[in-house]
């Protein structure tokens, strides 16, 4: 029987819809989702983001991605802006390890949203500046 263990990474600037889309998808098939924008999150739902703390959150997405390939959870999703091929690698070799498909989805801004984080146009276009998309 073919695997159908999935590991889907959705990736995009701020405000292409990543949250949106992995949250819609999750409504469908129960994935649990893992973001590095989750640590920053308050108990109230408030984002209050921490550049100092940015290694923590890629630490924590990734472990908790690890522990849910480790239970064998059929389906996981994880979105990030992942802007550099390198920040996508700990999760295609999660993938490799535990025996899940590994799919990365780059999600476009064509619905005209913002980003909800506060992140600066110029610090966008710094982000599109070194988006790297594999053809």
């Amino acid at each position: 029987m073919e695997n159908t263990k999935t590991l889907l990474v959705l990736r995009g600037i701020p405000g292409s819809g990543k949250t949106t889309l992995a949250k819609t998808i999750s409504l469908s098939n129960g994935a649990p989702i893992f973001s590095i924008d989750s640590y920053f999150e308050t108990d109230s739902g408030e984002y209050e983001f921490d550049y100092k703390k940015n290694h923590l959150a890629y630490k924590e997405c990734e472990s908790k991605t690890k522990q849910a390939l480790m239970d064998d959870v059929p389906f996981v999703i994880v979105d990030n802006t992942f802007t550099l091929d390198w920040e996508l690698e700990p999760y295609s070799r999660l993938a490799n390890e535990f025996g899940y498909r590994f799919f990365v989805v780059t999600v476009e801004n064509r619905h005209g949203g913002s980003n909800v984080h506060g992140i600066s146009n110029e610090q966008i276009n710094k982000m599109k500046g070194k988006y790297q998309v594999v053809l």
